[in-house]
Parts: structure tokens; sequence; C-alpha cells
């Protein structure tokens, strides 16, 4: 009886492994894009020395 359930038992972990690794996956571009990337582009421009004319 074991046996018939080990299969089984191993598909479940194997498809909440790939679950987990595309919700990771969807996480990691979401904060990319919406904290890194801003930061990024921001550090890009350096601000301008106007007060030394």
């Amino acid at each position: 009886m074991s046996n018939a359930q080990s299969p089984d038992a191993l598909k479940n972990l194997v498809l909440f492994m790939i679950k987990l690794a595309i919700l990771g996956l969807v996480l990691a571009f979401a904060w990319f894009y919406l904290v890194d990337l801003p930061l990024q582009q921001a550090a890009f421009y350096p601000p301008l020395n106007t007060g030394f004319t």
C-alpha cells in the first residue's frame, strides 16, 4: 500500500516545487521592475551642480 502512495507523494512534491519556482520567478521579476529598475534609472542621471556658475 505504501508503494502505491509513494509515486503520488513524489508527484505532489514535484508539482509543489515547480509551483514554488514559478512563484519565485514572478516575484523576482516584479521586484526587479518595481524596485530595482527605477532605482537604477534614477542613479543613471546625476544631479546637476547649478550653484557653481
